[in-house]
């Protein structure tokens, strides 16, 4: 089918065939400051107050109601083929653990106890990007110029290993940090670091995994860094704007490489990332695109991806895009049962359109979050 077939068969988000939606793991219920309750079928979160407050109400409404925690955490082991070295990553996470974020240390430590869980779990959890590797992921940016809306449309494929698990412990997180941004993530239980996420500016990031080896720069694992999933939270945090994060992220020490795909309200980037070097790369007309390899020059390898590539006729493209058209570009690029999630922001109006659940996820039908809502409360 052509592209504009696509688009076209493209209503109603996506207008894809449903498949089987992930059943309810998190039950509804209140803890201090917090709450989860499900929308559309998906739990949701929200949690306000200081580190050890926040920590608490993890620990009790999705930590301590995870049943199948400890077994998706095997699961994810055996599948990713690293079972026989969960002591030496155990260590390793122990070993960044001091790196972390104060605030965010704190919040784990507590979320741990108050969820009856080994804090080992919850270490490992945080680190499992610097520390494992199996993500893809697929990023799409619209700017104004080619926008159906008039505003810019972030659009992102989440690929992970399909372990038994993962999406049954999936749910939308909402924090209201005290003397922060409020924000939320599309995570797993229990990271409590940005996988996809956006805050009360309308700020939205995601990561796209880069291996060490493929950047150019030669760069080695710094162990004095930030791992990658708290540093992209401190953006969400921190940051209203694309120009805020690049600067936060050159300033703080990192561990590894990375790509943070990442869009305001006014437009977007890619931030690719390294332990030596931050360089963004900007939209070509109008359009930013995001798989996993480094692009820029004096990082780049120039190595393929077949997903890149059949993105890549939006840059060429006068066509305007909607959102359902981006579900419609996410989903030429799923990767079947790896395909977890698919998701469209738009950081003006701070939604979020998400599909998650058996891969491809992007065969799901889209729900929509008015995040500002919850941000706003």
């Amino acid at each position: 089918m052509t592209r504009l077939g696509m688009m076209l068969v493209a209503v109603a988000w996506g207008g894809f065939t449903i498949a089987a939606e992930p059943r309810a793991t998190f039950p509804n219920g209140k803890f201090g400051k917090g709450e989860l309750k499900h929308v559309h079928g998906m739990p949701v979160v929200v949690v306000r107050g200081t580190p050890v407050e926040i920590g608490e109400q993890l620990g009790v409404l999705t930590v301590k109601a995870a049943p199948g925690l400890d077994e998706m955490h095997a699961n994810f082991l055996r599948d990713a083929k690293i079972e026989d070295r969960s002591t030496f990553l155990n260590l390793m996470a122990r070993r960044l653990a001091p790196n972390f974020p104060p605030d965010h240390r704190t919040e784990i430590e507590a979320m741990a106890k108050a969820g009856g869980r080994q804090l080992d779990l919850a270490l490992f959890a945080n680190t499992v990007y610097d520390l494992s590797s199996g993500m893809g992921c697929s990023t799409v940016v619209v700017e104004k110029g080619r926008s159906k809306t008039g505003a810019p449309i972030f659009g992102r494929n989440f690929d992970w290993r399909p372990s038994k698990g993962l999406t049954e412990h999936t749910l939308l997180a909402v924090f209201h940090p005290e003397g922060k941004r409020a924000f939320a993530t599309v995570t797993i239980c229990p990271i409590v670091g940005c996988i996809s996420g956006m805050n009360d500016a309308g700020l939205a990031c995601t990561i796209n995994e880069i291996r060490l080896r493929q950047s150019k720069d030669k760069a080695a694992f710094n162990w004095d860094g930030t791992p990658t999933l708290l540093a992209f939270r401190r953006v969400l945090e921190e940051c209203a704007t694309v120009a805020e994060a690049e600067t936060l992220l050159s300033g703080m020490k990192r561990t590894t490489s990375a790509c943070l795909t990442i869009c305001d309200r006014d437009g977007g980037a890619v931030i690719e990332v390294t332990p030596k070097t931050v360089v963004r790369r900007s939209a070509v007309h109008d359009v930013c695109l995001c798989t996993n390899h480094l692009r820029c020059d004096g990082l780049s390898k120039g190595e393929k991806c077949w997903r890149y590539t059949a993105l890549e006729p939006l840059q060429h493209e006068d066509t305007k895009l909607g959102v359902a058209d981006v579900f419609a570009q996410l989903h030429e690029v799923n990767q079947g049962k790896q395909t977890l999630q698919s998701m469209v922001f738009e950081p003006a109006k701070r939604t979020l359109h998400l599909k998650y659940g058996p891969g491809p996820a992007t065969k799901l039908e889209a729900k929509t979050y008015e995040l500002g809502e919850w941000f706003d409360k």
